[in-house]
This record gives C-alpha cells, structure tokens and sequence, in this order.
C-alpha cells in the first residue's frame, strides 16, 4: 500500500512498464478491471491524474509493485545485484 502520491505514481509506472514489457496480463473476462486501467491518464508532465484511476487500476499497480518488490528482495537474498 502505498504511503505517498510518489509511492502510488511509481506503483503505476510499474503497472504501465509491465504490460509494455508484456509482463502483465489480464484475462479479457475480468473487462471491469481492463475498463479501469483503459480509463486511467497521465497528465501532461507525465504524472498520474488520480480523478482518472479507479479502484481496480490502483488495486492491480499495488499488486505488481509487491510482486516487483518480492523479486528485487529474493535476488538481493541470493547475491544478485
């Protein structure tokens, strides 16, 4: 859960990172959540508009930035820089 607007922007650019890097995927079932990042916009200097991000767009960036995290924390574990 992020803490901050820098905490949540960051938390978005994960989410926008993973599905450019086709590392994020929905399944075209859930549309509710395909509606919410669809909807979701930046503003011109490039930060997150928040009256834009819904409540599904916020709940899927949380999770990819834990699971960002998870993997930065288990390669710092095995040694991996």
């Amino acid at each position: 859960m992020p803490n901050s607007r820098k905490e949540f922007e960051r938390n978005m650019l994960f989410l926008s990172e993973g599905f450019e890097r086709d590392q994020v995927m929905i399944n075209r079932s859930n549309v509710k959540s395909i509606k919410g990042i669809k909807n979701a916009r930046l503003a011109p200097n490039r930060r997150a508009n928040l009256h834009t991000v819904d409540e599904m767009a916020r709940l899927m960036a949380n999770s990819v930035a834990n699971m960002v995290q998870q993997k930065e924390l288990k390669s710092k574990e095995n040694g991996e820089e």
